[in-house]
């Protein structure tokens, strides 16, 4: 067996995407690891519902030895087998993100030697966590230009609390993630000016009144550079089509399509938090975004940088670096012989390299 990987879960900003990305390098790699002190920067240390799923789905996909597995435990052993790629079924259990537990299974499959089909429940659209559309709209179409081919399908929704959302991601893999021509490019360049806005705003089992303020609150002045219009925004309730979720929910959904693709921002409603507050949050991550001319948004940067590791490295541009995205260059150098390299560009954005 391959010598075990330390991995301090204290690091950085010690939270769940350190364990993430080492569950996701050592599936790919074959690299067992040992991880301790895991969330220890997170007023609850440990590991929470959310991160023993993704643990164990992840020893489900490679047949691991794992052991530490358990709740509000600080430290995990796991050593991956043989990668086993086909068709899965993985439960978060409550509103936990189902997006967040793709994070870990899904680079592996990108190589696998045959397509795998990967469904998953949970929350869909919950706190701190990327929303469906951005795993499918943005994250998904940036892994395509590195060779394999991906779908993903939301069934049904999930909120916090509740979960009960369904989402399934189709994967045909590659032979082996490429950064290409097409990805450098799309990476490097600036995205050049918005060629369409569009908005998305989900209001399950709430009062008419909290959509038609979120709406109001995206075409108020403050926004108008955005250039949304009623036309441009599809309020989404269950009584105008679609599947109905299990519990209540809200999220608000900017997308903006460039030359690169589309980059989503989404913000989700919480108790004692104004429709006015959830709408401006969504609204102005995606106008910083669009000021800053940076191809890579914030909260892709951390999810391209597993990707880029197993292609042998790579670079990107983002408007700015956050302690996710650090945590994950840091996992990545412990696991290959990559080391990050971060130069400012312009002041504004920084360029990361993995060489």
């Amino acid at each position: 067996m391959k010598d075990e990987i330390l991995v301090d879960g204290s690091m950085g900003e010690g939270g769940g995407q350190i364990l993430r990305a080492a569950l996701a390098l050592s599936m790919s790699l074959g690299r067992p690891f040992r991880m301790k002190n895991i969330r220890a920067g997170r007023p609850s240390p440990g590991l929470k519902r959310q991160h023993l799923a993704c643990v164990r789905a992840a020893g489900e996909l490679c047949g691991a030895e794992v052991a530490g597995d358990e709740m509000a435990s600080r430290e995990l052993r796991f050593a991956p087998g043989p990668l086993r790629a086909g068709e899965y079924h993985f439960a978060v259990g409550g509103g936990g993100s189902a997006t967040l537990l793709l994070q870990a299974v899904l680079p592996p499959l990108l190589t696998a030697d045959t397509p795998s089909r990967i469904t998953v429940t949970g929350g869909t659209h919950v706190p701190c966590a990327p929303p469906f559309e951005f795993m499918a709209g943005t994250l998904l179409p940036w892994l395509e230009r590195m060779g394999p081919r991906l779908a993903a399908t939301m069934s049904r929704p999930g909120y916090m609390q509740i979960g009960g959302g369904s989402v399934t991601v189709s994967v045909t893999p590659a032979k082996a993630l490429v950064f290409g021509t097409d990805f450098a490019e799309a990476a490097k360049n600036e995205p050049g000016p918005t060629l369409e806005t569009e908005a998305l705003v989900y209001a399950h089992h709430l009062p008419d009144e909290i959509a038609k303020r979120e709406c109001a609150a995206l075409l108020s002045p403050e926004f108008a550079a955005l250039g949304l219009s009623d036309s441009s925004i599809c309020v989404i309730n269950g009584r105008n089509g679609g599947p109905r979720p299990e519990g209540a929910g809200n999220a608000v959904l900017v997308k903006l399509r460039h030359r690169h693709g589309i980059t989503v921002f989404g913000e989700t409603g919480l108790r004692g938090r104004s429709a006015e507050t959830v709408a401006g949050h969504a609204a102005c991550r995606a106008l910083r975004f669009r000021n800053s001319n940076a191809p890579v948004e914030k909260h892709l940067a951390d999810q391209l940088v597993v990707p880029l590791a197993l292609a042998g490295g790579g670079s990107f541009v983002t408007e700015t670096l956050t302690p996710h995205c650090r945590a994950c260059l840091d996992v990545a150098s412990l696991f290959t012989s990559l080391k990050p390299e971060l130069h400012p560009v312009n002041g504004r954005k920084t360029l990361v390299t993995l060489r």
